[in-house]
């Protein structure tokens, strides 16, 4: 398949997938009401089925819908996030498991955050990737406090939160051009 038959389907949008991602946005407001349980376990699967090195799958997802401790955490995010972690109707945490994937447990922990957050975006929910991971694993980090809230074991970290819910507000994106962005075959060369 050529460049102009995989920009045409792009253009064409008849993809659910590639509809998902492209109108996926980060969602700072949402309404206060209930999500069907039905739609959270679908977003819990679409994490499941995220790939992961050697298929180790180390990553465990915490629901939490008790408003006192999303405000806990939502104390601990930037300014940006607070509004968003209270007004969700749940959050989910994933954690990675350092001990069954010592290698790729950022990555393992990112792409199942991706599929849960386009998962939503494919059911009409919004989402929004809060990362907290603390690259350099600081023992007072928002990471390290929110684990002691969440009771998150010691060999787990906490990749990110994924506030979930119907949007107040769909948040207007643009994208750079591809051919700000791709090379072919070495660095630079268009």
């Amino acid at each position: 398949m050529g460049r102009s038959s995989s920009s045409c389907l792009w253009c064409r949008m008849d993809n659910p997938v590639l509809e998902a991602i492209k109108n996926r946005r980060s969602a700072t407001r949402f309404d206060t009401g209930p999500l069907e349980e039905e739609k959270v376990q679908a977003i819990l699967e679409a994490g499941r089925w995220a790939p992961s090195w050697l298929n180790k799958q180390p990553w465990k997802f915490i629901v939490v819908r008790d408003r006192l401790v999303k405000d806990r955490i939502a104390e601990l995010a930037p300014t940006v996030y607070k509004l968003a972690l209270s007004e969700a109707p749940l959050c989910i945490a994933v954690c990675v498991d350092t001990v069954e994937d010592p290698f790729h447990y950022v990555e393992d922990g990112a792409v199942a955050t991706q599929n849960m957050a386009l998962a939503a975006q494919s059911m009409g929910l919004g989402s929004l990737w809060i990362g907290v991971f603390s690259v350099k694993n600081e023992r007072n980090s928002a990471e390290e406090r929110m684990k002691g809230i969440l009771e998150i074991p010691r060999n787990y970290r906490l990749v990110s939160i994924l506030p979930v819910g119907v949007l107040k507000l769909a948040p207007e994106k643009t994208r750079r051009s591809l051919s700000e962005i791709v090379f072919r075959e070495k660095f630079g060369v268009k």
